[in-house]
């Protein structure tokens, strides 16, 4: 493919550069030629273009023709014809090849003492240099002219996919702002969450999750009998009530306080009941949307139980935001206080892996720490301590552990849900 290329290229371009040739005499070929007169010759009067053309070719309009032929000619002289059509008396002119009469001579062309006669461009060279360049894009196209047009479409399928990228982005960021203002003003839902939880547990029936959305109360829950009205089985352990039911009245039931903490939303929004949590929760993925996440996790601890006692274990970057005035501050993990922890299974399975119970405090640690720093966090966040972590990072052996998406998605794979977090 490239020889044919090379070779047709080559082809052009020497056709191209002989056609000028073509057009004007080389050096040392026989050509018509006249001798401009002298005055004296002439009867008294200069000579001129239009008496030679007169003389050689029977017409004085063709004096037009002996300008071209000879326009910019270097004369023995050093001087040149000029558009003006001045001539200077020994001159030798080119004629036309029709030329006659006792005035035409045979010569040959001589060259100039430079080594050429005429420029090296002039007009013709020039033009013919051009249409073989344009003759050569045009080969180009022809020959790769799928993988021309399949580069164009390359690139934009990319400028698209590039654009159609950066305004899902700036969606997804407007979605998060328009949430998290919603979080801040909403009153309702929060409120029927909390209801929902009290419902449920005065029956026994423990819930780990509530997702409140504009019609309906779905809730997580741990029993195995039937549900009782106005809730009713979607699947096993998911069930459902109509939002705008009145609750039943709640009782202390078990005894244990929920601590219900909003994640994420968009499709209602998901409520967590951190007493649940019996462990650690850690939030891997992006780092931004982590910290996102954790703030609005804050956030709610201090509307909602203002009474929970919040340590905070700053990382290299310092405090994560969101932590309350009130926290303690910690300089290491190792500060947290390890108690004796209660007898719990470890399946991988939330109903069976965490046991419901009272929370004694909640600790941010803002960085994942040391293997060393992450046994004694473990063990001071044991089951039945009171005591949950909450860790900016992937922590393996963490009992939740959240992914955080670039766009703002954040995966819970204990309940099979990813919702949308709030921006900051």
């Amino acid at each position: 493919m490239i020889r044919r290329l090379v070779l047709l290229l080559a082809v052009v371009l020497v056709s191209a550069l002989a056609v000028p040739a073509a057009a004007v005499a080389a050096p040392d070929d026989v050509v018509k030629v006249a001798v401009v007169r002298t005055a004296a010759q002439n009867g008294g009067r200069p000579d001129s273009l239009a008496q030679i053309a007169q003389r050689t070719l029977g017409d004085p309009a063709r004096a037009t023709e002996i300008l071209d032929l000879n326009r910019a000619r270097p004369q023995s002289d050093g001087s040149a014809l000029t558009d003006s059509g001045e001539l200077r008396p020994g001159w030798i002119l080119l004629l036309p090849a029709d030329a006659t009469g006792p005035d035409v001579r045979l010569g040959r062309v001589a060259a100039t003492p430079g080594g050429s006669d005429t420029p090296l461009l002039n007009t013709q060279v020039t033009a013919a240099l051009i249409g073989a360049v344009v003759l050569a894009l045009l080969a180009l196209l022809v020959i790769f002219r799928r993988r021309i047009i399949g580069g164009v479409r390359s690139r934009y399928r990319a400028y698209a996919d590039n654009a159609r990228w950066h305004r899902q982005i700036q969606e997804r960021m407007q979605a998060r702002a328009r949430l998290a203002a919603e979080f801040a003003a909403d009153q309702s839902r929060p409120a029927l969450a909390w209801q929902a939880s009290a419902e449920l547990t005065a029956a026994q029936v423990e819930t780990y999750a509530l997702r409140v959305d504009a019609t309906a109360v779905t809730a997580w829950v741990t029993a195995d009998h039937a549900p009782r009205w106005p809730w009713q089985a979607e699947t096993d352990g998911v069930w459902t009530r109509p939002a705008d039911l009145p609750t039943a009245r709640p009782t202390r039931g078990d005894g244990v306080t929920p601590c219900l903490v909003r994640v994420g939303g968009e499709d209602g929004t998901l409520f967590v009941d951190l007493t649940w949590l019996d462990g650690v929760l850690s939030i891997g993925g992006s780092a931004g949307v982590a910290i996102d996440v954790l703030a609005n996790l804050l956030a709610d601890l201090t509307r909602f139980r203002s009474d929970l006692p919040v340590f905070s274990v700053p990382g290299l970057g310092g405090e994560p935001p969101g932590v309350p005035q009130t926290a303690v501050r910690l300089r290491s993990v190792t500060d947290l206080r390890v108690a004796g922890s209660a007898p719990g299974t470890d399946d991988g399975m939330v109903r069976l892996a965490a046991r419901r119970g009272t929370l004694t405090s909640v600790a941010v640690i803002a960085e994942i720490p040391t293997d060393e720093q992450a046994a004694h966090l473990l063990a001071a966040c044991g089951p039945g301590t009171g005591q949950v972590a909450i860790v900016l990072g992937d922590l393996p052996g963490a009992r939740w552990r959240w992914h955080a998406e670039a766009d703002g998605k954040v995966r819970l794979p204990e309940i099979g849900l990813t919702v949308t977090a709030p921006s900051r």
